[in-house]
């Protein structure tokens, strides 16, 4: 693997803040233990860059491409700003030379790149809650694209391919993290931690069938159920983020599934591929 150039592994993982809590559901502490333990994978295999999709950066001109060097400052939760998890600092590190790369690469696919660089910009939830738990010491480097509401599946596809090809190109080992949920059917009230569960029984089946194709590598079979699950079970942005994963070749052979559980109802699991083991 160390002689391989473009994208080598991957992983997915929900943002939630709630893996962040202080007072934490059982599911919220395995998630987020999970997610470190990705953390450490992801640091042995030290990839000179890591691309990222979050969900929650979402836009609605083009593909925005995150051209700060190094964001940092305080985040607010919009929904949970009330908890100890509400209030997030950040302090980000970004591979200018290669995201310039990868906008340009999508340029040539067609589609529109747009950089992004001033002070303040609203850094998304997920993005700050995997960045924490994934790398608490700051020693990955990102490029970051956001998540077009209106861009359809294969469209990302291309993205996460333009990324790659990027990388490969440019003669760099790189990994790719997508940020997403599964179901995302929220409890409608305010609920104590260990009142959690996954919202609806539907919900549950769908993220277990999701969940038993990609562990099984059937990357394929899922993609082609993805709409059906994102109409059954509300998946988070209609489960796009596996389809941008997939276009960047992160997602082949079987996944291996860290953890799942519910997240104020949503469902959240914690998957990777390829990663060494940390020991």
């Amino acid at each position: 693997m160390a002689d391989r150039t473009g994208v080598v592994a991957g992983a997915l993982l929900p943002g939630m803040p709630h893996l962040l809590a202080g007072h934490a559901a059982p599911s919220w502490s395995a998630l987020a233990d999970a997610a470190r333990d990705v953390g450490a994978r992801l640091r042995r295999l030290e990839p000179d860059v890591v691309l990222l999709l979050s969900t929650q950066w979402f836009t609605v001109l083009g593909h925005q491409f995150q051209c700060d060097p190094n964001p940092r400052g305080q985040h607010v939760d919009e929904n949970w700003y009330a908890y100890d998890y509400g209030l997030l600092d950040y302090d980000l590190r970004f591979d200018v030379d290669f995201t310039e790369r990868w906008a340009g690469r999508v340029q040539s696919d067609g589609l529109q790149a747009r950089r992004t660089r001033y002070d303040g910009f609203p850094i998304d939830t997920g993005t700050i809650v995997t960045s924490a738990l994934l790398d608490p010491e700051r020693k990955l480097r990102w490029a970051q694209v956001s998540c077009n509401l209106y861009a359809d599946a294969d469209t990302l596809a291309t993205v996460g391919r333009a990324g790659a090809t990027a990388a490969r190109d440019a003669g760099l080992r790189a990994a790719v993290v997508v940020v997403t949920g599964m179901s995302s059917g929220l409890i409608q009230q305010w609920i104590e931690p260990d009142q959690d569960r996954i919202g609806a029984p539907a919900h549950e089946q769908w993220n277990t069938r999701i969940l038993d194709l990609l562990t099984a590598g059937k990357i394929d079979e899922a993609l082609t159920v993805r709409e059906e699950f994102a109409r059954q079970a509300q998946a988070d942005s209609q489960f796009r983020a596996l389809a941008f994963a997939a276009g960047t070749g992160a997602s082949t052979g079987p996944a291996h599934l860290h953890a799942y559980g519910p997240i104020w109802g949503t469902g959240g699991a914690v998957l990777s591929w390829n990663l060494p083991d940390h020991h």
